[in-house]
């Protein structure tokens, strides 16, 4: 059955050949948007996007047990690092309606013996297919809503399960593997406020498979707001700033399914219209580990977009 969604909607994607209106980077007033990687915008022009992360966890603290009886004895401090690679390619059909493809693969592994014996590690990899369709256009306001679907396998490896089913006589895989299909729908938004600032906007519900393997099915919320800064006008240099934050409900298998809370700092380089190229910092306060404990992830993210 998902071979068949991801067959149809890339037949639907492919079929997309005719041209829109929208070329080039966003444009609302007299501001020139600063393309933020941190939510959903409600522009339609085509572009393709390249993205490559790492990070780090800030203050993670993991269990140090016994081997003998793998009871608890004390905690330590752990490294956990984060890598990611995203693609993203939008195809504008019509002057009110554009499709979206997004590839990821993202993994958190232990960096010290005792992180990676208590975390282990995971590699997810996802796609979403979606359609973005203009509600409202104005000289300074836009807003567009999307329907999707999108589709999260993960492989988790967890040398502590599998120590503890080997003690006890269990037959406990060192490796599990799951899946995650949802739907979800939004509304985006952007307004011009001047020639130095915009603002933008996203809110999206999602439904369907928890990560969690129980085979049971959440629904999740996703809520951002961004600010947009052309720093042309002040420092006579093409260079773009974005402020942006929010919440969300990760089912990735990276992060937890508890709230999770962000901020980002986002600065790109606008000397083309056609080419843009940015470094964000990301934070977010509220990933979960196995016993409990709430940490704070720092990650770094180099980003490439290509409008034409």
């Amino acid at each position: 059955m998902r071979c068949r969604w991801l067959v149809l909607m890339l037949a639907l994607l492919t079929s997309a050949v005719a041209r829109g209106q929208d070329d080039g980077r966003s444009r609302l007033g007299d501001h020139d948007f600063v393309p933020v990687m941190a939510l959903v915008e409600p522009f339609l022009n085509t572009h393709v996007q390249t993205t490559v992360s790492i990070g780090s966890a800030a203050n993670a603290i993991v269990p140090v047990f016994d081997v003998t009886d793998s009871t608890v004895i004390g905690t330590a401090k752990a490294d956990i690092l984060l890598a990611g690679l995203g693609f993203e390619y939008q195809h504008q059909a019509k002057d009110w309606l554009a499709a979206r493809l997004g590839l990821v693969f993202g993994g958190r592994v232990g960096t010290s013996s005792q992180t990676l014996i208590a975390e282990g590690l995971t590699g997810a990899l996802g796609y979403d297919l979606a359609w973005l369709m203009k509600i409202l256009r104005s000289p300074k306001v836009m807003v567009s809503g999307s329907v999707g679907l999108g589709n999260h396998s993960g492989t988790f490896v967890n040398l502590l399960d599998w120590a503890e089913g080997v003690l006890v006589g269990a037959d406990v895989p060192l490796s599990r593997a799951r899946n995650s299909l949802r739907g979800y729908g939004g509304a985006h938004a952007a307004w011009g406020l001047s020639r130095r600032f915009g603002l933008l906007g996203s809110f999206v519900m999602s439904y369907g498979e928890s990560f969690d393997g129980r085979g049971t099915n959440s629904w999740n919320a996703d809520g951002r707001l961004a600010l947009s800064y052309d720093a042309v006008h002040d420092l006579d240099l093409p260079l773009g700033l974005a402020l942006a934050g929010g919440r969300f409900e990760s089912n990735t298998g990276i992060s937890s399914n508890n709230d999770i809370w962000f901020w980002s700092v986002r600065l790109a380089h606008q000397g083309r219209d056609d080419f843009t190229i940015g470094l964000d910092f990301q934070h977010t306060d509220g990933d979960e580990l196995r016993n409990g404990e709430k940490i704070q992830m720092n990650v770094v993210t180099i980003d490439m977009r290509y409008y034409y």
